[in-house]
């Protein structure tokens, strides 16, 4: 015959089984050994369980008790499933969207930033060949000793 189950046996131990699973009982724990230990831990169990002294519990300890469950319960009522879509789909994906369309406008104002300053380059080499009346010599010839100069202070040279 297979071992009896704690269950079981915890109500062999408390007086809860009916009179035939009583003797099926009692005769199996005859001939196991096995269920005997087990019947005898849990019987020790029971004899710590009646060792500690009861608790008196406050007069509305029960409807205390039942009305913050139902707190509890009204709470999760209110968590509709839209909630917990817009929870778990929506903030991340609006989060993705935020950062891509970051990613984007950095790259935008990157080029422009960029643009800007070659520009401000180019007119600033402008304005430094004015200054340095560079200008007055783009009229020479190719090879001259003016046109090498342009050409050194313009950077058309490098």
């Amino acid at each position: 015959m297979k071992h009896i189950n704690k269950i079981k046996l915890s109500a062999f131990l408390d007086g809860e089984v009916s009179d035939e699973e009583r003797i099926e009982i009692s005769n199996h724990l005859k001939s196991c050994d096995h269920c005997q230990k087990e019947l005898e831990s849990l019987s020790h169990v029971s004899d710590s369980l009646d060792l500690i002294e009861e608790i008196q519990v406050p007069p509305y300890f029960w409807v205390h008790l039942k009305q913050r469950i139902a707190e509890q319960e009204s709470r999760k009522v209110i968590q509709s499933p839209f909630v917990t879509w817009v929870r778990r789909v929506a903030v991340p994906v609006g989060v993705a969207a935020l950062i891509i369309f970051s990613l984007f406008l950095g790259d935008y104002m990157g080029k422009a930033i960029y643009q800007s300053r070659i520009e401000d380059l180019a007119r600033l080499d402008t304005e430094f060949a004015e200054l340095l009346c560079v200008n007055s010599l783009e009229d020479f010839s190719e090879g001259s000793l003016n046109n090498v100069y342009y050409n050194l202070v313009s950077r058309e040279g490098e």
